[in-house]
């Protein structure tokens, strides 16, 4: 893998379990819990993509993800969500995924934004997915 991985969510246990989740998986990973932790280790780091929560406190994943393509326009970033509709601003992100995803799933969106950078987004059939393509 050799990857390297910036998770955003401000509740710790969801943060956490994905952060071990990747790391099992061979990814090193950067966890943050807030939008300026992310934005520094963005800015201090070599990220090579990025998972932003959709709801955060004073702010939306869509939003940080725009702040973040500012300073690095090529980098991918994956949002997760808990709610079923595309989120307001997601043509700031790469990728939308439902948090009742399962890991398969999200290690697999992973890979494929990490093998595709320049992947655009599209809404799947499944409502509450948004899938890659080149």
């Amino acid at each position: 893998m050799n990857a390297t991985i910036l998770c955003l969510d401000d509740e710790p246990v969801g943060l956490e379990i994905r952060a071990m989740v990747l790391r099992i998986t061979g990814y090193t990973v950067f966890a943050a819990s807030s939008a300026e932790e992310a934005l520094q280790i963005l800015a201090d780091h070599h990220i090579d993509l990025v998972i932003n929560d959709y709801l955060l406190p004073g702010t939306t994943g869509t939003q940080v993800a725009a702040s973040m393509k500012e300073i690095r326009p090529d980098i991918p970033i994956l949002i997760l969500s808990g709610l079923i509709n595309l989120p307001d601003g997601i043509e700031s992100a790469d990728c939308f995924l439902s948090k009742c995803e399962p890991p398969a799933v999200l290690l697999a969106t992973i890979a494929e934004l990490l093998a595709k950078p320049e992947a655009v987004v599209y809404e799947a059939a499944a409502k509450d997915t948004v899938l890659i393509a080149s």
